[in-house]
């Protein structure tokens, strides 16, 4: 009998998947357990990805072939450095989200509150897959589970805003979703193979091919829209700000998921050179990545909705992991995987704030935080962190991986890209510290004194500031897992 941990790949995908299933069914008896499943069953998760992790590191990247049947037939999973990282991140994050709704749920009721958690868990499970899978079409199977999830939990208040944001949403996923289907099938077509690194040894022989060309640009555009790459990032602002409470954070870790796929078609499937041969990708991602960045940010300026504003400010953070990515050199793929680790965190912790703000203060616009640091002096301490993070403000982790991707753009000679970065860091600033002198330097108009919430709250939004800053002190802790994964990536492998 193999041990346990020879299975942990398929383990930490499956665990919420089993607990998305078995939720439901308990609900209808015991409601009141439903959140206990959720806790337990991400908690066990975390645990699991910390063990891969650990073996990672210490033996190197883990493939496992689902039922024990090798590819080309069968489905393997494989966990590098890349996967094992993303996946401990995935599962912390999740566990993180699911505590802070234990008291702070919008009330859903009984029947959305149970739907609520199984869609969480349903949405946890596709996204650990997406960053594991060395299967083309298991990846698409993937993110459709993660997308009917995400569906769900944008439109489960079924109010006219939140639905109108799910039916954007999923009339432009699915348009994405069809473009992955059809390039997959492009690339079976000619390879005769779904496993990704058969398909990495295969297309170089055949890379002139019409077939493999469309098949590789429609998987481009497909995962473009999952990602909300300008110009296809339209649903993500309205479905940001009339989702439910915390469907932002799980969508940020979906966003992520989508980046490592497209890390994966770009360096696995075609490797960087041959992607730089079938279509000019370097040129055509980095100045879609850097219009991103400058469009976004612009537009974020000018929103009054603090939900809004983060979602635009999403749209360019994912443009400078694109621009990373196009870059295809070591310290633009290592300064991208970076930054999705610090924008991960700093924007988690934003949006768990904002949501402390709205919950406690009824709170979402931006002229309302006049005076807020007086009277919820810790929330804004963390939000402010987070902030300082994502605007890039010397030695914050934000700062460390703008700071990869301006270097890997200076040495490829492209210095316009360096100076987008820096473009993007004053507008940035801008944005933030206008909600700065809002709330430390303008007196609240408020009649009556705000209270600053439930302690756990608090905690959860001073633990994530305090971790988007001491990511840039202690960047060597991810850059020991990211260097090798943007070597083997490099190679043209996992």
């Amino acid at each position: 009998m193999t041990p346990i941990t020879d299975h942990l790949p398929i383990l930490v995908v499956m665990i919420p998947v089993i607990a998305a299933y078995i939720t439901p069914l308990v609900g209808i008896l015991l409601d009141r357990t439903v959140k206990g499943i959720a806790v337990a069953a991400v908690s066990v998760n975390l645990a699991c990805s910390l063990l891969l992790t650990h073996r990672v590191l210490i033996h190197g990247p883990v493939s496992y072939n689902l039922s024990g049947v090798a590819p080309p037939l069968g489905i393997e999973f494989v966990a590098d450095h890349l996967g094992a990282v993303l996946s401990l991140l995935i599962s912390a994050i999740t566990l993180i989200a699911i505590i802070y709704l234990q008291a702070t749920i919008p009330d859903l009721g009984r029947k959305k509150t149970t739907i609520f958690y199984t869609l969480i868990l349903l949405a946890a499970g596709a996204t650990q897959g997406i960053v594991l899978t060395n299967d083309l079409f298991n990846l698409f199977v993937l993110i459709e589970i993660l997308a009917i999830a995400m569906y769900g939990l944008v439109a489960i208040r079924a109010d006219g805003k939140s639905l109108l944001a799910g039916y954007k949403y999923l009339l432009i996923g699915s348009a994405g979703s069809a473009l992955i289907l059809i390039g997959t099938g492009f690339l079976f077509i000619s390879t005769g193979t779904l496993n990704m690194t058969l398909m990495g040894e295969i297309l170089p022989d055949i890379i002139h091919s019409w077939t493999v060309l469309a098949g590789f640009a429609l998987l481009i555009a497909g995962l473009s829209t999952k990602i909300g790459l300008f110009p296809l990032h339209i649903w993500m602002p309205d479905a940001y700000a009339h989702a439910p409470s915390i469907t932002p954070v799980i969508s940020t870790l979906a966003l992520k998921a989508g980046l490592v796929a497209l890390i994966r078609l770009v360096y696995v499937i075609f490797g960087p050179s041959l992607s730089g041969e079938a279509v000019p990708l370097p040129s055509v991602l980095a100045l879609l990545g850097a219009v991103a960045i400058v469009i976004c940010s612009i537009v974020a300026l000018q929103q009054s909705d603090i939900r809004r504003m983060l979602a635009y400010s999403t749209g360019a953070n994912t443009g400078c992991i694109v621009l990373g990515i196009s870059l295809a050199t070591s310290t633009g793929l290592e300064g991208a995987m970076l930054h999705m680790i610090t924008h991960t965190v700093a924007k988690v912790c934003l949006f768990i704030a904002a949501d402390a703000l709205l919950i406690q203060a009824g709170i979402r616009m931006v002229e309302d935080f006049r005076g807020l640091a007086d009277e919820m002096p810790y929330t804004m301490a963390g939000f402010s962190l987070g902030a300082i993070s994502i605007i890039g403000i010397p030695l914050s982790g934000g700062f460390m991986s703008k700071i990869y991707v301006a270097n890997a753009a200076i040495g490829a000679g492209l210095l316009i890209y360096a100076g987008v970065i820096l473009f993007w860091t004053l507008l940035t600033a801008l944005y933030f510290f206008r909600i700065f002198r809002l709330a430390y330097f303008e007196p609240s108009h408020r009649k009556h004194r705000l209270d600053e919430g439930k302690w756990h709250m608090i905690l959860i939004v001073l633990l994530l500031g305090a971790a988007s800053i001491l990511l840039g002190f202690f960047v060597e802790i991810p850059m020991e897992m990211i260097r090798p994964a943007a070597d083997t990536l490099l190679g043209g492998g996992l």
